[in-house]
């Protein structure tokens, strides 16, 4: 069973797409994608969605963070920002000290530019204040995406404050408007800007937080329009959304380039969100999401994306063998399989993340509602009392 004020099924959705990104990193790093390319034409491709799970993050923060909202709980900017802050930042410095530590400690062998740019004061403060558009591959190379989550908490009572007070259509038409213009610019300056950090993706990926928004203002609605299809009908468009977002930013945007790779975010979108309504309104779906190993992984998420990518780093700084550097024909590239190392990596991620849970995202989430006023219940999905449910 879920804990009480945590909303169970999705969060389950969000360790499932957190997990695909550990896949997705340590077979990509290790060599294992290009070894198997006949994975992309299975459905087991979308244990590599990488990308696709972080579009899917920002619409399910935008979700979650309109609850309150939507139920007539407002707050006031200060406190939102306070509770944000708290419930993200703590972790997030927690992770950035990890990467430091662990480079200086293990980093021997160049992989892909991870780890190798010189650390400096000015690196170091760039990602501590997370300002400018700073290259965030010296300590923990995922935490462009926590760039982007702070950004946009900043512009979100006005995001939730349109949304509310707006039309859908014009909500979802102004969202759609930053998003051609975050990409436009994007791929304008593409060649004087960082790819992870800039500011033009900041405007692209608030798309995804006003979708996010619109979907958790009309959600009665929604979830009963999806209880009232026919079983054949949700099968068929489950199948639908699943193709599309396992492959969809992989399919016909090749000749786009950057381009089409960022406007296939649009229809990893609109997926996403109906990922979110079958969670909510299907009680077989739902079942299956809070099973235990899974409703675990769920609660660990945000931790796990934190931390896997540093400890793939350790292991194959460990476990790669120099001579492989200079000679590549006469030596193989890792003292063990590279699978050793991908189920290494999931499982020190998986036990990291659960330490990292129980030792700073609790007591950082106890710290925000002391902070910031005590717990308050709030309607859940289905319009019962709940608990304050943490931040996603």
């Amino acid at each position: 069973m879920a804990e009480r004020g945590r909303l169970g099924e999705l969060d389950s959705l969000r360790g499932i797409a957190s997990m695909s990104v550990v896949i997705y990193h340590s077979a990509s790093l290790l060599g294992i994608m290009a070894a198997l390319p006949w994975l992309y034409h299975t459905p087991l491709q979308i244990l590599l969605a990488g990308h696709q799970a972080v579009i899917f993050f920002f619409l399910l923060s935008g979700f979650v963070l309109s609850l309150p909202f939507t139920e007539g709980q407002s707050r006031g900017y200060g406190n939102f920002i306070g509770r944000r802050l708290i419930r993200l930042y703590p972790p997030y410095i927690v992770s950035l000290a990890l990467g430091l530590v662990l480079r200086l400690l293990f980093y021997r062998v160049p992989i892909n530019d991870l780890w190798s740019r010189p650390i400096g004061w000015g690196p170091i403060m760039q990602h501590v204040v997370m300002i400018d558009q700073f290259h965030q591959q010296y300590f923990n190379p995922v935490i462009w995406s926590l760039v982007m989550e702070m950004r946009i908490a900043l512009i979100f009572p006005f995001i939730i404050w349109l949304v509310m007070r707006t039309n859908w259509i014009w909500s979802f038409l102004i969202g759609l408007a930053l998003s051609i213009w975050g990409i436009y610019m994007h791929v304008r300056y593409q060649d004087s800007i960082d790819f992870f950090t800039n500011y033009y993706d900041t405007a692209h990926y608030a798309f995804m937080f006003i979708v996010g928004a619109i979907i958790a203002k009309h959600r009665h609605r929604l979830v009963d329009s999806f209880k009232r299809l026919w079983i054949a009908a949700r099968i068929v468009l489950s199948i639908i959304a699943f193709i599309v977002y396992t492959w969809g930013n992989n399919v016909g945007w090749d000749h786009w380039g950057l381009k089409g790779n960022l406007v296939s975010d649009w229809f990893t979108m609109l997926t996403s969100s109906f990922f979110i309504i079958a969670a909510i309104g299907s009680i077989r779906f739902k079942a299956i999401l809070h099973w235990r190993p899974i409703a675990f992984v769920g609660r660990v998420s945000y931790s796990l994306y934190l931390v896997h990518l540093i400890v793939l780093l350790v292991l194959m700084n460990l476990f790669t063998n120099p001579s492989s550097l200079l000679y590549p024909d006469d030596y193989d590239k890792y003292y063990i399989s590279t699978y050793w190392l991908l189920g290494g990596t999931v499982v020190i991620s998986l036990a990291l993340a659960a330490l990292s849970y129980q030792f700073v995202e609790k007591p950082s989430m106890r710290l925000g509602r002391y902070l910031m006023g005590g717990r308050k219940a709030r309607p859940n999905y289905q319009g019962e009392l709940s608990a304050q449910q943490k931040g996603s």
